[in-house]
């Protein structure tokens, strides 16, 4: 009975019903506890509706790596739920409910032990580093670390995990991505740029998609002259933060450094083209557009709006869409009224209305900010 629930809840998440999914698994886990996979897949389901199912998703990632400590997919699906989270605080809170309520079991013990090792040496760095003291908060990432990788419950089964030390490989082991990130911030307050380039790529190695260790990164690339690589960084950093001052302004340092022109602005996206419309609304998490014309009163008035609410949350995609310059989107979309706004999400389109309504478009990132990763 759990397999066939664990089979059925695979189908639905590939096909993208994800709570239909997590309901399949916690069928699976009522008749079979033990099976560490279905854990690990009820929490990419749970991921998969969003933010607000990241602390959940990170419950059943800390139970799926007890059951089996070397899960390789589920130890990196936890560390990437924590640097998406920001914090060790729920995982570590996770594996101690997990110990109490299983006293024998030595790998549960061990993961509370390696997750409150990363939590507080992250905290004694963290305090550090905000009272200017970043040699001490350096030390105290790297201790953390240390002590997480002596806890390590997959320590006595797996040789391997002994005798391989590199830092990028202890990332890819265990959640401690956000640590190194923060030591790389430490290191280019010290000025040593080459450590702080080896952590950023070492967090990135077990989360590719971690935009502050990539931030790290480029900065580094810059603070150590290879502008050329600093400017395709921050380029790539900028299509997942369009509304993210400093790092337009990164890529223009880097691009004039190598002597060509560059004009990067934050803010709203002013669409082109057909082609352009296409690609950024289906690469965007959450993208917002407003259909637009300059002979519109309503539309200038509601500009302003726009612009600020693209600075206040850079990683949402804010389209302008002029109708008279790209007519042929205006037309695709059956834009009729201007101001008209339409949202997508992951390229499928969710709401529309016309007018000028700040308060609908507020409403709209209130709503569905928390329903991407």
């Amino acid at each position: 009975m759990a397999e066939a629930a664990k089979e059925r809840g695979n189908a639905l998440y590939k096909s993208g019903k994800f709570s239909d999914a997590v309901a399949a698994y916690d069928e699976a886990i009522a008749a079979d506890p033990t099976i560490a996979s279905v854990h690990a897949n009820r929490a990419a389901a749970l991921s998969g509706q969003g933010r607000a199912f990241f602390a959940e998703a990170v419950r059943s990632c800390v139970t799926a790596v007890a059951l089996d400590p070397s899960y390789a997919r589920a130890r990196s699906r936890l560390g990437q739920l924590c640097t998406k989270m920001g914090e060790l605080d729920t995982a570590t809170t996770a594996a101690e409910d997990l110990a109490r309520a299983d006293p024998d079991s030595a790998a549960a013990k061990a993961l509370t032990r390696l997750l409150r090792a990363l939590r507080d040496g992250r905290n004694e760095g963290n305090a550090a580093f905000k009272s200017g003291e970043h040699a001490r908060a350096k030390e105290a990432y790297t201790a953390g670390i240390a002590k997480a990788a002596e806890s390590d419950p997959d320590r006595d089964t797996n040789k391997d995990a002994e005798q391989t030390t590199t830092t990028e490989t202890l990332a890819e082991r265990m959640p401690c991505a956000l640590l190194l990130c923060n030591r790389a911030a430490c290191s280019s307050a010290l000025g040593n740029h080459a450590d702080a380039l080896a952590d950023a790529d070492a967090a990135l190695a077990a989360d590719p998609t971690y935009v502050k260790a990539s931030l790290r990164r480029a900065h580094a690339l810059e603070a150590l002259g290879r502008t050329e690589e600093a400017a395709a960084a921050f380029a790539a950093i900028r299509a997942e933060l369009p509304g993210d001052p400093n790092v337009a302004d990164g890529v223009n340092r880097c691009v004039r450094a190598t002597g060509k022109a560059s004009d990067e602005r934050a803010g709203p996206i002013h669409v082109t083209d057909g082609a352009q419309y296409a690609r950024l609304k289906a690469a965007a998490k959450l993208c917002v557009v407003d259909f637009t014309a300059s002979w519109c009163g309503p539309c200038r008035s509601i500009a302003p709006v726009f612009e600020r609410m693209a600075l206040a949350n850079p990683s949402v995609h804010f389209l302008k869409v002029d109708v008279d310059e790209v007519q042929d989107v205006a037309a695709s979309e059956n834009v009729r009224s201007m101001p008209t706004f339409k949202l997508y999400r992951y390229g499928s389109k969710l709401e529309e209305f016309s007018g000028a309504d700040a308060n609908r478009l507020q409403a709209w990132l209130t709503r569905y900010l928390p329903t991407v990763a």
